[in-house]
């Protein structure tokens, strides 16, 4: 099958990529700015952006089906005007491309933020309505995205399902990611005090292989959550040091004492080009955080099957270390 994938490039594509190879179908990979996660794959690159229409249309055409992995995330989102462009409107550009060539199938990757976190005493599944309109914009954006995905498929017919994961870690984060920075700077030191709250933790493999199992599973129209495990950040930040035999920070600050640190914060990283991991928006998504997301309808139509969280932790630091990002722990 011939496959076009956008964000090929981002953590999951990285995963996504070589498994895909392996199962014998050909790449067409869009590439916005970076290529380090995809240099070395046997696959074609074409240069585009997502809000580029045309661009996206080209990019499409010939191809049997659509991963669409891109999205602007930010968890500074209310003050990035690229997040409802790039989330709503570049979907908007790949599902209409979609409907254009009779693309067979869409595997459109949305997120838990697309979901209402509350009630958090009550278990998440499917049946969880779409966030808040006071949500953040990262999350309202993604909701928006998956109505456009869902309204191709109930007016044009579009062949398409959506899956949601929670926070992705694990190897192969080039980036890195925002969580895969999260997990080294708590290896190396640099976190002085933690925020209270938590959140739930997805190993990347085991999303890619749900990804590649819903190009041929999965009813159209159907969103399918992809959980792992839910750790207080004070429990991340214990694994951590439990698996690389480290003493990592365990002080947990009280959420005001953060909250007026947050323009600090963001000076610092101004002053480093460095994006802020501490926002109001942040603090607010890890207290929020739902401790029981329920994957039970992924395990039963993809067979959907997330690993144990400290494996998956023992195997980004693991590859973490293998980069050089480890203070201490250089390339092998």
């Amino acid at each position: 099958m011939r496959i076009a994938i956008t964000g090929a490039n981002g953590h999951v594509g990285a995963a996504l990529c070589p498994l895909l190879l392996e199962q014998g179908h050909s790449l067409r990979l869009l590439v916005h700015r970076r290529s380090d996660g995809i240099a070395d794959l046997d696959a074609e690159r074409v240069a585009g952006d997502l809000l580029d229409a045309g661009a996206v249309d080209r990019f499409v055409a010939g191809c049997d089906a659509v991963m669409h992995l891109a999205a602007r995330i930010s968890i500074d989102s209310n003050n990035d005007p690229l997040v409802p462009r790039v989330n709503v409107d570049g979907t908007r550009h790949i599902v209409q491309a979609c409907l254009r060539h009779g693309v067979k199938r869409l595997v459109h990757v949305s997120s838990i933020h697309s979901y209402d976190s509350h009630p958090l005493d009550a278990p998440l599944d499917e049946r969880r309505g779409a966030t808040r309109a006071t949500a953040p914009a990262y999350d309202r954006s993604k909701a928006a995205a998956d109505g456009v995905v869902l309204e191709a498929v109930s007016a044009h017919g579009l062949s398409a399902v959506i899956l949601a994961p929670t926070s992705v870690f694990g190897p192969m984060d080039h980036g890195p990611s925002l969580m895969g920075r999260a997990i080294a700077d708590l290896h190396n030191g640099k976190v002085p005090l933690l925020p209270p709250g938590g959140y739930d933790f997805v190993d990347v493999r085991d999303v890619a292989q749900a990804i590649a199992e819903a190009l041929q599973r999965g009813a159209a129209g159907s969103k399918y959550l992809l959980s792992g495990s839910y750790r207080t950040v004070r429990e991340l930040s214990a694994a951590v040091g439990r698996v690389a035999g480290r003493r990592t920070v365990q002080r947990v600050a009280p959420i005001g004492l953060l909250r007026s640190l947050v323009p600090f914060f963001q000076l610092q990283a101004r002053l480093t080009g460095r994006t802020p991991l501490m926002t109001h928006e942040a603090l607010t998504a890890l207290l929020e955080g739902h401790p029981d997301i329920r994957s039970a309808k992924a395990r039963a139509e993809l067979g959907f099957r997330p690993r144990p969280f400290e494996e998956t932790l023992a195997d980004a630091l693991d590859w973490q270390r293998r980069a050089g990002m480890l203070i201490g722990s250089g390339p092998r």
